[in-house]
């Protein structure tokens, strides 16, 4: 297939696979409240809550590790490979957490299965986002470049938003007692089923990258530690913005509207919907606006935006009136979802093809399994330790100003004709 004639079906493929595994991967968060209680009983609350948070993060420590071992195969098999095992990854464990009994039933063996689960699912996910980033720019050009690399990040949140819909739905339909017995399995369920859909929707992937082609005399971990060793930390230190950012806002947000703004469940998931929604018109707005004034300036807005505003928009959420939830949601999803439209594009034209899979992958996700897997846990820790609800806001604040310094640190690379 010639490079830039991107078939519809390929955007497809790479948006629907990265729907099913986000869907399978946060949903967790949003019924971690009751996870705590099934999995991690406890007399004292905050001690629940942090082991199902824990577990949580677990996950994220995985992911360097599937970056490793998927970025390799990538860049030495092939990409299709990685996305087709990626997602199946994703569908196993999905299954096993839907039929696991409580701890009530099997005990210490019951958080023990999770913990499992949640570790192949990060190993999981390590490998399949930026792959699938990397396996769609590169069919790209350089005028569609930023749209292809924006596909799998707009994925992501339609996998969010679709777990916050049906997290509304499941509260919606049953009683508390009823959730709280039994229906909270019912996302695993459906995460299952339809992860296994998009294995047979991969299967007929063309390949973008062909190693065989190439001569290499390293591995693309040595390569990189030699020549790339500076473009890796900074897509490192980029990404804190995105790992902190997207962690806390759409993941822990909602249960901090439950817990400090007397909200409802529903109607916290509703605000957290329509902000996923006003995130992911950011992204393709700020993916098209790049090609045009420049990745850079985009990184700057929101990575400035979050330094200087988390602090006033969290104190906006903390007021009385109902509508500032929504409003706050609202702008930190513009912020965020602005920076997600050019960081995956980014991150491809920073690095040779030999090495690109391998480099995107582990920097990203290490990044995540530091600052992005534990950032529910510590915006927890913080307002437990601090009693200030709305102390996480200079978390995510000093998150964002290490990449806005980072960013001026980065060549301009929009107007680059091709992937080397």
């Amino acid at each position: 297939m010639e490079k830039g004639a991107i078939n519809k079906k390929i955007y497809f493929a790479g948006l629907t696979g990265e729907i099913l595994e986000w869907f399978d991967f946060t949903v967790y968060g949003f019924f971690s409240l009751i996870i705590a209680q099934k999995f991690f009983p406890s007399e004292n609350h905050f001690v629940s809550l942090m082991a199902a948070f824990a577990a949580f993060a677990i996950g994220f420590v995985m992911r360097p590790l599937g970056a490793i071992v998927f970025g390799h195969i990538g860049d030495t098999f092939g990409r299709k490979k990685v996305l087709t095992a990626s997602i199946f990854l994703m569908a196993f464990p999905s299954c096993i957490i839907a039929i696991t009994p409580t701890f009530s039933v099997i005990g210490i063996f019951a958080p023990i299965l999770l913990i499992l689960m949640r570790m192949l699912q990060g190993l999981s996910v390590g490998g399949e986002h930026t792959g699938s980033v990397v396996y769609l720019t590169e069919l790209s050009n350089s005028n569609n470049r930023s749209f292809a690399a924006v596909i799998p990040f707009v994925g992501t949140v339609l996998g969010v938003l679709l777990g916050s819909l049906v997290g509304v739905a499941i509260f919606t339909c049953f009683s508390h007692e009823s959730v709280v017995a039994w229906a909270w399995r019912i996302p695993f369920c459906m995460g299952t089923g339809i992860a296994f859909v998009g294995i047979l929707i991969r299967k007929y992937l063309p390949e973008s990258y062909h190693p065989e082609d190439e001569s290499r005399s390293v591995a693309p971990m040595v390569d990189i530690y030699r020549n790339h060793l500076g473009a890796f930390l900074k897509v490192f230190f980029l990404n804190m913005t995105f790992a902190v950012g997207f962690y806390t806002v759409f993941i822990y947000n909602p249960l901090w509207m439950q817990k400090f703004s007397n909200t409802t469940n529903s109607y916290a998931l509703e605000i957290n919907s329509l902000a996923l929604v006003v995130a992911i018109l950011a992204m393709l707005i700020s993916s098209s606006l790049s090609n045009r004034f420049g990745r850079k300036p985009m990184l700057i807005i929101s990575t400035g935006g979050l330094t200087l505003f988390s602090f006033p928009l969290y104190t906006l959420m903390s007021g009385s009136l109902t509508y500032h939830l929504l409003l706050g949601q609202t702008l930190f999803a513009l912020l965020i979802g602005t920076f997600m439209g050019v960081v995956g594009v980014v991150m491809v034209e920073l690095f040779d093809k030999e090495v690109r899979m391998s480099a995107v992958s582990i920097a990203f996700n290490l990044c995540f399994a530091i600052f992005g897997g534990t950032a529910p846990m510590i915006a927890t820790w913080l307002i437990h330790t601090s009693h200030n609800n709305i102390s996480v806001a200079w978390y995510l604040a000093l998150a964002s100003g290490v990449s806005l310094v980072t960013v001026f640190t980065l060549p301009e690379t929009f107007k680059k004709e091709k992937l080397d």
